[in-house]
């Protein structure tokens, strides 16, 4: 069946949308001026626009036009930030994620937990033909263990790819490890014992507080802003009421809020580490997504003495399944290698060598910029959708990057009471409590917008913010 031409041309302006031709904010030309220029009625013009509306590429100004859609100029409140007392306390975290219900596998479903790309959003092509050149070794040399740190040409590629953000992570540094969450374990196992304190920030990615968890050490909290990340005066109070062994703090892009540390900020992070010799382990996973302007710096980058423990990985961004993490271990790089090659001696020498290949090659690269793209556009429609359908008082962040948007609802509802009947409309989220120390943020939630964007998307957030609205109406 032949595509409409509404659709057909709508494609074409999301394309010029796509490409920076039109950025945010930009007004899109006059409906006269295309119907002059393109030959195309005003009636089929409107109907692009509307189009473009709908998904969330555009919006329409009563009298002045339709505008590419540019949701951080919006003046919106924000979710609001819980206090936290400065004590140090035990984590007791993987027993509620438990209790948390799996995605269903119904084609049907959507999750909005899962934070992983799609597949049809990967560079699959490129993906399969370095596996089989791979594979084509015929020394079979792929088939052996690489040293505990990782593969040499892998991290010599991941050393060139920190000089953007003026990183200068050395390859003698690297240590290659099955994704960041490793990364960060094999730090924090070789710099603390059972019983130390660690600071982090609240709200906290889970997986973080399951590590820290499992070691058998405390956690104290400090609030996390979701326009401007932690207050380093919050951190320096912390460190000197309690003796903190170590800081694991989300750069940029926090895992639930989107916050991000400015530049200054994190200058003082890293000098304050140096000064007090406490390390920081800093969990840049989602540095490379960024919307606008250029790559974020890190705390890494002002670090002077190695005292800034430095953890990313692939996995969010080019190939989830090969499981490629790093950490620069500065002053303890041996410490975090003996840890790897405790835990699995190495990483897999044949996803290191496939891996190495898209980053060499430019893969990488390309596709980052077209699944950029992707990711904003799918928050632009996610921001529409989540303001027209879900409770009045709803507040919800304007990340500048990463894969989540923080959403808070009015006080009345507790998120986690209503998973299991979004799963059983087979919708899945993450309930915000699950991201606390104590529990906190029961009526808030966490989105992921990494997926594929369908029709099935978004019946699945409308689905969502009805359910919250009948919590209100009851």
């Amino acid at each position: 069946m032949k595509e409409p031409i509404y659709i057909s041309f709508a494609g074409k302006l999301a394309e010029m949308i796509e490409s920076g031709i039109f950025k945010p904010g930009d007004r899109l030309p006059s409906i006269r001026s295309l119907h002059q220029k393109k030959g195309l009625s005003i009636g089929t013009i409107l109907q692009s626009f509307n189009y473009l509306v709908e998904k969330g590429l555009v919006v329409s100004k009563e009298k002045s036009g339709y505008f590419v859609q540019d949701i951080s100029s919006e003046e919106k409140p924000l979710p609001e930030v819980i206090p936290v007392s400065l004590s140090a306390r035990d984590v007791h975290i993987d027993r509620l994620l438990q209790k948390l219900p799996h995605d269903g596998t119904d084609k049907k479903f959507v999750s909005f937990t899962n934070a992983l790309p799609d597949n049809r959003l990967l560079p699959f092509n490129s993906i399969k033909r370095f596996i089989q050149q791979t594979s084509r070794d015929a020394s079979g040399s792929y088939l052996g263990l690489e040293s505990r740190y990782g593969n040499k040409q892998l991290r010599e590629e991941v050393s060139k790819r920190s000089l953007p953000w003026k990183g200068w992570l050395h390859a003698d540094e690297l240590v290659i490890t099955n994704g960041a969450l490793e990364a960060v374990f094999c730090c924090l196992k070789a710099i603390t014992k059972p019983g130390d304190t660690v600071l982090v920030q609240e709200p906290c990615f889970f997986g973080i507080l399951q590590i820290i968890e499992c070691l058998g050490l405390k956690a104290v909290s400090v609030p996390s802003h979701p326009s401007s990340g932690i207050s380093i005066d919050d951190v320096k109070k912390a460190c000197k009421k309690l003796a903190v062994k170590a800081c694991v703090i989300v750069s940029n892009f926090n895992n639930p809020d989107g916050a991000s540390i400015d530049t200054d900020g994190k200058k003082q992070l890293a000098a304050l580490a140096n000064t007090l010799n406490i390390p920081v382990i800093e969990d840049d996973l989602y540095g490379d997504l960024f919307f606008k302007g250029g790559r974020p710096d890190t705390i890494k980058t002002y670090d002077t003495d190695g005292w800034v423990m430095y953890c990313s990985s692939f996995t969010k961004t080019l190939a989830p399944g090969l499981r490629i993490g790093y950490c620069a271990g500065g002053r303890f790089t041996y410490d975090v290698a003996r840890v790897k090659a405790m835990l699995n001696h190495s990483t897999s020498s044949f996803n290191q060598r496939v891996v190495f290949q898209l980053l060499n090659s430019g893969v990488s690269e390309k596709h980052l910029l077209k699944f950029r793209l992707e990711m904003y556009k799918n928050l632009n429609r996610y921001t529409v959708l989540i303001r027209q359908y879900f409770p009045d008082g709803t507040k919800i962040t304007q990340p500048g990057g990463g894969l989540y948007i923080w959403i808070e609802l009015p006080h009345i509802i507790n998120t986690s009471d209503y998973l299991e009947r979004a799963m059983e409309q087979n919708v899945s989220y993450a309930p915000g409590e699950i991201f606390s120390l104590k529990g906190n943020y029961k009526n808030y939630l966490r989105i992921s917008y990494s997926g594929l964007w369908e029709k099935k998307t978004e019946k699945a957030l409308i689905i969502l913010g009805k359910l919250f609205c009948s919590a209100i109406d009851k």
